[in-house]
This record gives structure tokens, sequence and C-alpha cells, in this order.
């Protein structure tokens, strides 16, 4: 995995050869009917296969459903979670019942099988609890906060928090608290919103907070739609910043033609 202290991301090593730093901030701009949550349990199990660390945060689908994803993908999701190498969070149940799960007073985030559940998805709620636990430490179930460098993290979409904040509330929340953590912890981010429902103030705030943009997009080739990807931009080195054709195998696995 590392070399010479950089990293190497799958299915991005090919447009990235030299490898990134640990602490490296990625915002993705994804078209909805892409196959970007193809390319984020792509890129997760092959992290994990190569021995390294997982924290997946699932916006968009059940937690579980992002497991049989990758267990498709030939990943030991029991032993990884045995191991304290795969984290799968539940940003989705909250996203069902108007944000939040139970009532105010209760603590926004609990232990779940594998990973934790938060409780609300609300900017108010989540900056209390981040207050409590700069105060208190991390709660065990927290297992992301112990990893070493270079550990990485996918927000398969940020939008969903939009839903329920207003678009500054949550820009202040992640470029001041979220993303200063990761680098902070030297965590690796590869973070998903959704194009085009957002104002250009959001997609700006959000590349300038980054190190790298990768637009994920629909395109009419040959009669058909394809998904194609490139790094739009990478500061500080070289990036093959081409748009390239995304097909996906029967196993689910997205793979650059």
């Amino acid at each position: 995995m590392p070399s010479d202290g950089r990293f190497t991301i799958p299915l991005l090593d090919q447009l990235i050869p030299d490898g990134i730093e640990a602490g490296t901030i990625f915002t993705v701009e994804f078209d909805p009917a892409s196959q970007w949550l193809a390319v984020t349990t792509t890129i997760g199990a092959r992290y994990l296969q190569a021995g390294a660390r997982v924290g997946y945060m699932s916006a968009t689908r059940p937690p579980e459903a992002v497991k049989k994803s990758l267990t498709k993908l030939g990943v030991d999701v029991p032993a990884a979670i045995n191991e304290r190498r795969l984290n799968v969070d539940d940003w989705y149940t909250a996203s069902l019942s108007g944000g939040r799960i139970g009532a105010e007073q209760e603590k926004t985030t609990s232990p779940i099988e594998g990973g934790l559940r938060v409780g609300s998805l609300k900017v108010a709620d989540l900056s209390l609890e981040w207050l409590r636990d700069s105060k208190q430490g991390y709660q065990p179930y927290d297992i992301i906060e112990t990893w070493p460098p270079g550990g990485l993290t996918i927000f398969d979409s940020v939008s969903e928090l939009t839903r329920f904040n207003e678009e500054n509330a949550y820009l202040e929340f992640v470029i001041t608290r979220g993303l200063p953590n990761e680098r902070r912890a030297k965590r690796i981010r590869i973070g998903g919103a959704i194009r085009g429902v957002h104002s250009d103030v959001f997609y700006s705030r959000l590349e300038s907070a980054s190190d790298g943009v990768i637009d994920i997009r629909v395109i009419d080739r040959d009669e058909e739609a394809k998904t194609f990807l490139r790094v739009r931009s990478l500061r500080g080195q070289p990036a093959d910043t081409r748009w390239h054709e995304i097909e996906i195998k029967p196993t689910g696995e997205a793979v650059l033609k």
C-alpha cells in the first residue's frame, strides 16, 4: 500500500500513478444516474484487499447493501470487521424520518454491527455531538479514530445532508470540523456530491476545501448512455485529467476501459 509515504487508491491509481499523501481530500461531483456507487464499493473493496482500512459512510442505501456489494467483490466482510479494518456507518436510516431518529435529547450516534448509526443529520445535533466527543473522547465504536495514517473514508453522498440543512450551515460544519479532522488524522477522504442540485457557491466552496476534484458523468456515446470519470484537478502533482469510460463487470466491479 504505502510507498515512500504515499498511498495508491484503487481505480484512481491509473490516473494518479505517483500516489497521494495521507490526509488528501477528494470531492467527487457525480451525475445521479451514473455508476458512482459501483465506483465507491470497488475502491473500498480493493483497498481492503490490499490490507488497508476503509470507513464507508452510507447515506444513499442501508449498510447491509454496502456490505453485500463488498462481498460480491470478494471481501470477507465479517473478517474485515473483526479485524477492525472495515467500518460501515448508517447515515441512511435518519434520512427516512425527517433527518432525525428519536428525541432531540438522545445521543446522536449509537453502535450497530460493524459501524455506527447516525441518529440525526441536522448540523445543530452533529455539532453538539462533536463538542461532546471533543471533551469526553471518542466512543469505542468510533474505530476509524484509532487508525494509523492512510485509512480511507468514503462518504457516498453529502447531498443527502442538505435535505435537512441549509447549504451554508452544512458547509461551515464540514469545512471547519469534518475535513480538518480527516487531515489531522491523516486519513484519505473521498466525498460525493450530486451534480446539479446545489448552488454554484456550494460546489466552489467544497472544491476549494479539497485537494482534488473528480467528475463522474453520464455521456451519450455511440447511441448509448455511458459513465465517464476524470480527475479534474489535483493540487501540487500531475494527474491524467482525460475522460475515461467506466465499465461494470457482472460482480458490480467498476473498471476503467
